[in-house]
């Protein structure tokens, strides 16, 4: 079946064909309580291949905004929208081993290994006990393995299907573990944690890993005629992630796409005879909405879109690979809310985000810096993002650029919805209309944090009959991903309660 006819199958599929395919309320609570995992696994047929897409701090409000924009401004309805309704989708919850809130090293570490561990730790419960990711099940059975991400290569998110660390902070140790374990391809930002000259040892991981036989690459146009078995693909120098996508793409800040990346990886995985896991990350979204910056984190669901079209592109030709799509969290709480009288100018303010030529953090390291005028700022607002700032809010811009704080008047909410500083004031600024008029995104964030919210999940595969995927534990893919490869696994695992007193004999 074609991409074109599997989408159209989907999207025809009816609620009482869906119903068919689920299991009673019975069998739900029976497996439940069994070890065997989520009952959907029973369902799936082993595959070759697995692919695991990552959308970082984004929800239901997110997805929302980016089907809107998608449709509206670029004219086209998301790719996601059509994998949702022609596969299995469900929501998913995002805690913790010991919070409701959970960090994005928690939350892969619960994908990867089916065991929940507290914030901040990757695939290592709190008593020093480690437990064994997916990609190290993988590796056992004979299958390539590969991280694709838009973070620096040692985040969180990509860290954990591979490294066992105490504290995801420990970048050079996941550095040092990427090297021991050798996933067949990396492909990130951040050059640091590798190179001799900023690794706070000297060791020069790079030239190791050239040993090992990989093809090292910097560029993209490297990555492009990279023809190694082995690809570490670095892209940004330092601890810094790739750019947004609406800098790389208006700004021409040089890197590879999110697709040119996922592209490059199954060329490279897609005729291994033992199959493949791969994880792909959108992971700037989450940075974008710690920044309450709608902008950039709609232009990251388009390059995130546009590697979901490389990803069924290749399952068009490989009908045993299983795709996952789901967030790991949602971050900033933002809504598009309604405006004006009846809400009839909320597509108006909606639609201003089409002016959008920059990140925040662009904006505020290359073009708005301390010494504008308030009229220059302006200037710069309404060339990068299209929308115009009250003389008034130039002012208090120009001063928290200077470097004042303070800013009370625009630190809505509690003390901690507002973290990210100055960055978080400067964009509410931006977003605050003197006279009510539509003239600027209709987008308001509640915090800066990640929030408790769930999130969308959805399986896609040639075993998978479009459906309802319902309430999902992210514990949970773990099982379904053991089943998609044709094993069983079990981690140990701890209570709550265990966790909290081993953190306190810690």
């Amino acid at each position: 079946m074609n991409r074109r006819e599997l989408l159209k199958t989907g999207a025809l599929a009816g609620a009482a064909a869906a119903a068919a395919h689920l299991p009673g309320l019975g069998a739900l609570r029976a497996a439940r309580a069994s070890t065997s995992g989520y009952p959907f696994s029973s369902r799936l047929s082993e595959g070759r291949n697995l692919i695991f897409l990552v959308l970082d701090g984004t929800g239901y409000e997110d997805m929302a905004a980016a089907s809107y924009f998608s449709r509206r401004v670029l004219g086209r309805p998301l790719l996601l929208e059509r994998v949702l309704g022609a596969g299995q989708y469900g929501s998913m919850d995002v805690q913790s081993l010991t919070a409701v809130v959970t960090d994005s090293a928690a939350a892969t570490s619960a994908w990867a290994t089916g065991r929940r561990v507290v914030n901040g730790a990757l695939s290592q419960l709190p008593d020093g006990r480690d437990l064994t990711p997916i990609m190290h099940v993988a590796r056992e059975q004979g299958r390539a393995t590969g991280l694709v991400t838009t973070t620096r290569m040692t985040h969180a998110t990509p860290a954990g299907w591979v490294a066992r660390v105490a504290s995801r902070g420990r970048e050079e140790e996941i550095a040092e573990q990427y090297l021991a374990f050798q996933p067949d391809i990396l492909l990130g930002g951040g050059r640091g944690p590798f190179e001799v000259s900023t690794r706070s040892d000297g060791r020069d991981l790079l030239a190791e890993f050239r040993e090992a036989g990989y093809q090292v690459v910097h560029e993209a146009g490297e990555l492009e005629e990279a023809t190694g078995d082995r690809l570490l693909g670095l892209f940004t120098e330092s601890d810094l992630h790739l750019p947004y996508e609406a800098d790389r793409r208006f700004q021409n800040v040089p890197s590879p796409s999110l697709a040119a990346m996922t592209r490059k990886a199954l060329q490279h995985l897609g005729d291994r005879d033992g199959g493949f896991v791969l994880q792909v990350e959108a992971g700037r979204i989450d940075h974008a909405n710690h920044r309450s910056d709608m902008g950039a984190v709609l232009w990251d669901w388009m390059a995130a879109d546009e590697a979901l079209d490389e990803i069924l592109t290749f399952m068009e030709t490989q009908n045993d690979t299983l795709l996952i799509v789901a967030a790991d969290h949602d971050t900033g709480g933002g809504a598009v809310y309604g405006f004006g009288s009846g809400y009839r100018a909320s597509t108006q303010a909606f639609e201003t985000l089409a002016g959008v030529r920059a990140s925040h953090e662009w904006l505020f390291r290359e073009v708005i810096v301390p010494g504008l005028t308030p009229g220059e700022i302006q200037d710069a607002v309404r060339e990068y993002l299209g929308v115009h700032v009250p003389d008034a809010n130039a002012e208090i811009m120009a001063r928290v650029v200077a470097g004042e704080r303070g800013n009370r008047e625009v630190q809505r909410g509690h003390p901690n919805a507002h973290a990210s500083q100055p960055g978080n004031t400067l964009a509410k600024l931006m977003s605050i209309s003197p006279d009510g008029s539509p003239d600027r995104p209709n987008v308001s964030f509640s915090t800066s944090h990640h929030t408790a919210g769930l999130v969308p999940v959805s399986i896609l595969g040639p075993a998978v009959a479009p459906g309802a995927l319902g309430f999902v534990e992210n514990t949970e893919l773990f099982h379904i991903m053991c089943a998609a490869l044709g094993t069983r696994f079990e981690n140990p695992g701890m209570t709550e309660a265990e966790a909290l007193e081993a953190l306190r004999m810690g």
